[in-house]
């Protein structure tokens, strides 16, 4: 390994300028401050100051890491528990820190002229592109039979092997098909699934990484790439604001009602339970439309549950039955309103629980209004924060929402006590410490979601081209002579990173471009610092009292935070696009993807209600499965019809400029614009657009780079970094 390793040459460090890193900003200045010196990529930092600057680091990245395990394994999508949900935000981080450190280091493979790694601060984490198709084939699956037949939730208590350990298995609730007697598949199952097929599709991404970088933009233009991120932006934001609001699950269910019947109760054995007075179960009157039971008519199908009388042996009391069905709030439902739901037509609303003790309908003031803290903490820290704050803005902001959600009590009537918002529960019940494999997952492919999972990679490798390119532009190396080699290391290290994470049970892990804002405002690009990184988020994950308190975070505060953070992945789709548009050829691509890809964002039952209806056989049923879980993810099928177009359109004459330059011909080297480019305010070219700095004021883009960003063309490069987390 080492044999294979480059030679390095190291150069002295100049002393760091702790005044400015600490110094806060202040609106309105009229002279800018003096920056400090650059720290190079292989000069000897001290230690000391390279520690401070990997927290930082490590601190930029803990925002994105943390939100995909609590998105993707929450109650409302794999169901997994608590426990499950902060080892994975563990291994999470720990993984991250471990595979950066690949990508930092920078190795030739033997001499086949081939790299491994950046050798950059090109820090790797959970991709936010494979949240949406996650969630969309979890949920799939977890509605599918199983081989494992079952008469109730009991038997469907699975075990599986990985890695030479039998996992007792876990119930979800109605896990047991009563209708089929089949078992159907578990949360823990429908995730191992994905992550296996996510194993199986990083395959891609690894022989992506020997083409040449010309040849990607060829096959995948900036109007095909621009369209993904935009639809990935659009189906997440969503997603968080779903949790701003309460949750995900009440927010899906806030115009329904539960109204639960209950039947008469009567004294004596009317079930037959007792042997010592059977009686058939006909005896019991009931007035429920389910009656006798067990299932509903086929028109209350999947509105109606109806559990029959019991008989309690205690009392000597046959309890009624139960009938609870969905109502919705607009529409008359199958029972009419009695008295008192007319009186308090919230009665029956379906709340929102993980914020603490306090459940609330969706939107209630109480989240919205904390879910803003966090948005106003991002804001302060944008306008007057020191180079340090606007570095960890999102942890600082997400920690800030926390504290004031820990302080904050919903007031009870009377006398009864104030409830919480934060609870201590989840702190208390974890580990000390904890490692990958503490949980682990049963491995396997499923089937439907590989073509969706594909275009995924397709679409982080592209990425990664832009935020790679990025990285070597804020590093001051993109005039090396290395950036090919760079860019194919890199390629290579995310396609084996997403691949072995799947191992160390995971969620892909690809190259984040937020590291390079910190590179550019804090003026250091030392493989130190980069170093220091990888162990702090070692360190978060080992400690699992870490993961245990972010998981004790209410869901409006994760709100907060992460439709700040999705919106930014928007904002880069449409960065991506801008040049684009002034071709019509494009704007029509662009246009037709976009109509069916943010429609289905919007009305996601368009794909998934009688569109595409269930065939005979086993290879029409997979093959319907398929086209719902593509149709109805909205980057999977705007993407599609974006490549689509673009190979069948042709280009006409008014086509003739710079994009049709580009797709034809090879593309030339980067270089420096002489005429300056206006700059969107409050964004650094080429850089996350989470992270606004002064120096695009001071400078109008990268340090000594008077001219803007680099031009390919007439028009910016091909690759900016596509989306605020990967």
């Amino acid at each position: 390994f080492l044999g294979c390793a480059r030679a390095e040459i190291f150069e002295s460090s100049p002393p760091l300028d702790w005044g400015w890193l600490c110094t806060p900003r202040i609106p309105c200045a009229a002279a800018p401050t003096k920056n400090p010196p650059f720290y190079k990529v292989n000069a000897l930092m001290p230690w000391g100051v390279a520690i401070i600057m990997g927290f930082q680091h490590a601190l930029a990245m803990l925002g994105g890491i943390v939100s995909v395990p609590i998105i993707v394994g929450g109650p409302f999508d794999a169901q997994l528990s608590n426990a499950e949900i902060q080892y994975l935000i563990s291994a999470g981080l720990i993984s991250s820190g471990l595979l950066s450190m690949i990508q930092i280091y920078r190795f030739k493979l033997g001499n086949t002229g081939y790299y491994m790694g950046t050798g950059l601060v090109s820090v790797l984490g959970t991709s936010f592109t494979f949240v949406p198709i996650a969630r969309t084939s979890i949920d799939f699956m977890m509605k599918e039979d199983s081989s494992n037949p079952c008469k109730s939730d009991v038997d469907c208590k699975m075990t599986w092997a990985t890695f030479g350990r039998v996992e007792a298995g876990v119930t979800n609730e109605r896990q047991c098909n009563l209708v089929s007697g089949m078992c159907k598949f578990s949360g823990q199952e429908a995730y191992g699934a994905f992550l296996g097929t996510c194993c199986f599709c990083a395959l891609l991404e690894i022989a992506l990484s020997f083409m040449p970088r010309a040849q990607l933009r060829r096959i995948f233009p900036p109007v095909v790439t621009g369209v993904c991120v935009l639809l990935i932006g659009v189906a997440l934001t969503g997603t968080g604001i779903k949790y701003w609001g309460g949750g995900a699950f009440c927010a899906d269910h806030a115009s329904k009602r539960k109204l639960t019947t209950v039947g008469k109760s009567y004294p004596g054995d009317l079930t037959g339970d007792s042997k010592a007075t059977p009686v058939k179960l006909s005896t019991y009157v009931s007035t429920s439309p389910c009656a006798p039971g067990p299932f509903c008519p086929k028109e209350l199908s999947g509105v109606c549950s109806y559990t029959g009388p019991k008989y309690d042996k205690t009392s000597d009391t046959t309890k009624g039955d139960v009938t609870i069905c969905e109502r919705f709030s607009d529409l008359p439902g199958t029972f009419m309103a009695n008295a008192e739901e007319k009186r308090n037509p919230d009665i029956s609303w379906q709340k929102c629980t993980d914020n603490g003790q306090v459940v609330l309908p969706f939107g209630a003031a109480e989240y919205v209004g904390l879910g803003f803290s966090v948005f106003m903490v991002l804001l302060i820290s944008e306008v007057f924060g020191s180079p340090f704050v606007r570095n960890s803005q999102v942890a600082i902001a997400l920690l800030a929402g926390f504290a004031i959600s820990a302080l904050a009590r919903y007031p009870m009537p009377g006398n009864a006590p104030d409830l919480k918002y934060v609870t201590n529960d989840k702190i208390n019940k974890a580990p000390g410490i904890t490692f990958l494999w503490v949980k682990t997952f049963p491995l396997s492919v499923y089937v439907p979601a590989i073509i969706p999972t594909m275009i995924g990679f397709i679409i982080t490798t592209v990425e990664s081209v832009g935020d790679i390119t990025a990285s070597a532009e804020a590093s001051r190396v993109d005039q090396d002579g290395l950036l090919d080699s760079r860019v194919q290391g890199g390629l290579l290290t995310d396609g084996l990173a997403s691949l072995l994470s799947g191992l160390l049970t995971v969620l892909p892990n690809t190259t984040f471009s937020q590291n390079n804002g910190v590179i550019s405002l804090t003026r250091c690009a030392n493989k130190r610092a980069g170093y220091c990184c990888c162990g702090f988020l070692v360190i978060f994950g080992v400690i699992a009292k870490i993961a245990a308190i972010i998981n004790s975070i209410p869901y409006c505060i994760l709100g907060g935070m992460t439709t700040f953070l999705f919106v930014n992945i928007v904002v880069s789709g449409i960065k991506i696009l801008g040049p684009e548009l002034s071709v019509r050829r494009s704007r029509f691509i662009v246009a037709s993807a976009l109509a069916i890809g943010i429609g289905v964002a919007l009305v996601p039952h368009w794909g998934n209600n009688d569109l595409i209806r269930p065939g005979k056989g086993t290879s029409n049923k997979l093959l319907g499965d398929v086209a719902v879980i593509v149709i109805t993810t909205p980057y999977c099928i705007g993407t599609l019809i974006a490549m689509l177009l673009h190979a069948i359109l042709p280009f006409d004459e008014d086509d003739t400029g710079d994009e049709h330059e580009m797709l034809m011909d090879k593309a030339p080297e980067p270089i420096v614009s002489s005429v300056p480019v206006p700059q969107p305010m409050g964004f650094m070219p080429m850089m996350d657009p989470m992270m606004q700095y002064n120096q695009q004021q001071q400078y109008g883009g990268y340090p000594q780079m008077p001219g803007g960003y680099p031009q390919m063309g007439g028009q910016p490069m091909g690759y900016p970094p596509m989306g605020g987390f990967a």
